[in-house]
């Protein structure tokens, strides 16, 4: 796996920028991501216009989410939003509104909670209907859904006791196999139990603390997937006090990435990286 891995890493350094040979996967803000592939582009914890953490994490510009919203730039193909959990860092039914209302060919899928929250703003019946409500049971493994091109596998990833329902999805998109998890803290048995046994992820979108000096999360990663390329995320956007035991804010990044021998830095409002596989 690791052979294969540095296989990609060298392809993508070649491919840089020409997203038609590869699939293009750029940082929005927190944990939100776009994947561009050749014919549709898959949006990630994405469209966020309000705030109700007062700054603590990263929020995508007004110019960026009026071309989300519109379907311009490197939105013009986005026929497919996810939304990992209802907490305000990673969903806002606001914005979300607005972009299924501009965009009659996107199709959004999220879990019960999000959902209740998006029909509180009332959306029109074909709106609502391009909404794809998903919830795994808990040992009953991944719920599959097909959006054209684009496989959606959808896991009940915990994100702790108390914790609201949070999916963690495997996007397959022109042969690359990408898992954001949301936010996570779940155990090895628990992933075990959600169908993840070795899974394969060609390309990981993980927060960073998940697995950071923490033996046991190591341990669920490794035995619940099989990763080519690990990418952290959930970044604060600005120093914090806990950080310096790290050496600061970019200390901590690069801790982060340090620990994983295969990781990439795909961090920053539209920084991007090509990944792209060789074909079977």
């Amino acid at each position: 796996m690791l052979k294969r891995a540095l296989l990609i890493g060298a392809l993508a350094l070649c491919t840089a920028g020409v997203s038609a040979e590869g699939v293009k996967l750029c940082h929005i803000a927190n944990s939100g991501f776009l994947a561009e592939g050749r014919m549709s582009t898959v949006l990630f914890d994405a469209a966020r216009v309000v705030d109700t953490y007062d700054g603590d994490y990263a929020m995508p510009s007004k110019s960026l989410m009026d071309d989300m919203t519109h379907g311009r730039g490197a939105f013009e193909h986005v026929t497919l939003a996810l939304v990992s959990h209802k907490h305000n860092d990673h969903y806002d039914p606001v914005a979300t509104l607005k972009h299924l209302r501009a965009n009659k060919r996107v199709h959004y899928v999220m879990p019960p909670e999000a959902f209740e929250m998006l029909i509180a703003h009332h959306p029109t019946d074909d709106e609502a209907a391009r909404v794809h409500v998903v919830l795994p049971e808990w040992d009953a493994g991944p719920i599959t859904n097909q959006f054209g091109d684009v496989t959606v596998e959808a896991y009940r990833v915990s994100h702790g006791e108390g914790g609201p329902q949070n999916i963690g999805y495997r996007v397959s998109l022109d042969g690359v196999r990408i898992f954001h998890t949301g936010d996570i803290a779940a155990t090895k048995e628990s992933l075990s139990n959600a169908g993840l046994r070795q899974t394969e992820v060609d390309v990981m979108l993980m927060p960073f603390w998940y697995g950071l000096n923490n033996a046991e999360q190591n341990e669920a990663i490794l035995s619940a997937w099989q990763i080519g390329t690990m990418v952290p995320m959930h970044f604060a956007p600005k120093e914090e006090r806990w950080m310096s035991e790290y050496g600061g804010f970019d200390m901590l990044i690069r801790h982060v990435h340090d620990q994983w021998p295969n990781a990439r830095r795909v961090l920053g409002e539209m920084a991007c990286e090509i990944f792209s596989y060789p074909a079977p």
